[in-house]
């Protein structure tokens, strides 16, 4: 009987055990079996990635669509059917209410041809709600952003800041698409959650079904502002020229006088632009209009912004896990700002005596007592026209306005109190700052719940069916397309101390601007 013997093999060899190939062997269930354990680590894997690490780790060459359909199926097993998605939302409602005492979960169903639809959901966490009467400004950011998963609806969140400036989300929900009739709705339990907090601001967009919701439900009774953002984007499709570098200092301005000099330029450089903005944006958006009840200078709603870009990968996720995730996500985050409070000490948070330690850079002020803790402070703007602001400590108040409406010393309060012996800036900061109020803000727990599988079985009384798909055709888009004045599509920053272009109010060595400043024209576009 002969032998076959083999002396060499070729390099050239490329058999399936030694080298990838471009065979049939990666069925979807086969992905799928792979990608499973590679979710259960990273839930927000993409499909380009997954297909990424599945090549590194098998030598097989694997097509696009191929991994995206065994992704799919591997997300269908770790987190069950579409359908399923919505019945467990009662689940995780009785699981939340159970571990939450106190917290509001509204379910809101609509019947079609004689079946329950899912409509829309409303979570507001007792302890976020607390946290934010106690302890957190009287403002909220409220938007909404496009959901990417089977379920193309919008996820809606009411947003708060605390002492540092930190993003503090009080309430979220979903609804299918931005209209009257949903933002009401969310409106109503929003109300229903906080109540009218004395000096409530909210903050919203261009949007017109928010804007008539506000006014419908809180009847006049909290400062609503517009973003200034989304104003200035469509202020620019109608308008150009010198009106537009009026437009932010107006927006910026803290007293009327200024902010009536700089609305009479407008009218100057563009008379047509007065009448656009009186009939369509009647909302506050200038601080010279804002209470300062609040405390909270923001012209724009980039809070909400802070909170979309915070729950972007989780967007695709099937709506039961989507509630859960931004709950733990929460629960999270307040347990990392208590292991932070517990270490600061003093009166005030060290982030805002920093900032005021910026503001006091390149001041050179004169200085003019008028007998206890007040004085007249003066000085040249770079066209050397003399300026001058009245500084009162007792009653904490400063001529430009800025100290009102922020409740932080502005540059000339600051300079005086640097003149003066035995008085400390931070007794001249408002309560809002302090780690008392930072501490109070999270003094409240968010307790753990368990895994979906050990949540109540619940029987609302009917069968409660997915909404009905309403999408393009096509592949669903998972990345909003960035319009011009958006982050990483945008010209020069202009500084808020300043008015100069190239630099941002943090790093800027100038002195700030005053009331005779001549301003810099809008930077030419490219």
């Amino acid at each position: 009987m002969s032998h076959l013997q083999i002396k060499s093999i070729s390099e050239s060899h490329t058999c399936a055990s030694t080298s990838k190939v471009l065979g049939k062997e990666a069925t979807k269930g086969w992905v799928s079996k792979r990608a499973a354990a590679i979710l259960r680590s990273n839930p927000t894997i993409g499909a380009k990635k997954l297909q990424v690490q599945l090549e590194q780790q098998f030598p097989i060459k694997m097509s696009y669509s191929k991994v995206w359909e065994g992704m799919q199926c591997a997300k269908q097993e770790l987190h069950g059917t579409w359908e399923n998605s919505f019945k467990m939302l009662w689940s995780f409602k009785a699981q939340l209410e159970e571990t939450c005492p106190g917290s509001l979960v509204e379910i809101d169903c609509k019947k079609i041809k004689g079946r329950m639809h899912f409509n829309r959901m409303f979570v507001a966490i007792r302890a976020c709600v607390d946290g934010f009467l106690v302890g957190c400004r009287p403002y909220l950011g409220v938007d909404s952003t496009h959901l990417t998963g089977k379920y193309s609806g919008q996820l809606a969140a009411a947003t708060a800041i605390d002492g540092h400036n930190w993003m503090y989300p009080v309430a979220y929900g979903i609804f299918d698409k931005e209209n009257d009739s949903n933002w009401i709705w969310f409106m109503k339990q929003l109300k229903i959650a906080i109540g009218t907090p004395h000096g409530l601001t909210i903050h919203t967009d261009a949007c017109k079904g928010l804007e008539n919701a506000v006014r419908k439900v809180f009847l006049g009774e909290v400062e609503h502002r517009e973003c200034f953002r989304h104003l200035m984007k469509n202020f620019r499709k109608k308008f150009q020229g010198d009106v537009l570098k009026y437009m932010w200092p107006c927006a910026w301005a803290c007293t009327p006088r200024r902010h009536q000099i700089l609305w009479d330029k407008i009218r100057e450089s563009s008379p047509d632009a007065i009448v656009y903005l009186e009939t369509n944006h009647k909302q506050i958006w200038s601080r010279a209009k804002f209470s300062g009840d609040c405390m909270v200078d923001y012209v724009n709603n980039n809070i909400s912004e802070c909170f979309n870009n915070w729950i972007k990968e989780n967007k695709s996720f099937p709506v039961d896990i989507l509630m859960d995730t931004i709950r733990g996500k929460i629960m999270e985050k307040i347990a990392t700002r208590q292991k932070i409070a517990e270490r600061l000490t003093e009166r005030i948070l060290p982030s805002v005596i920093n900032e005021l330690n910026i503001k006091s850079r390149s001041l050179k002020y004169t200085i003019t007592g008028s007998g206890g803790l007040k004085a007249e402070i003066s000085g040249l703007t770079r066209d050397h026209t003399p300026w001058r602001h009245g500084v009162d400590l007792d009653k904490k108040t400063c001529s430009c306005g800025q100290w009102q409406i922020s409740g932080k010393p502005c540059t000339h309060v600051i300079a005086f109190i640097s003149s003066l012996r035995q008085v400390r800036i931070e007794d001249y900061v408002h309560d809002y700052y302090s780690i008392e109020c930072f501490k109070a803000t999270y003094q409240f727990d968010i307790n753990p719940m368990v895994d979906k599988a050990q949540w109540p079985v619940v029987d609302p009384g009917f069968v409660m069916v997915p909404p009905k798909l309403e999408r393009p055709a096509g592949r669903p888009r998972v990345r909003r397309i960035k319009s011009s004045g958006e982050a990483g599509k945008r010209g020069p920053y202009q500084c808020k101390r300043c008015f100069q272009f190239g630099h941002i109010e943090k790093t800027c060595r100038e002195p700030p601007a005053e009331l005779g400043d001549e301003l810099p024209p809008p930077p030419k576009k490219r």
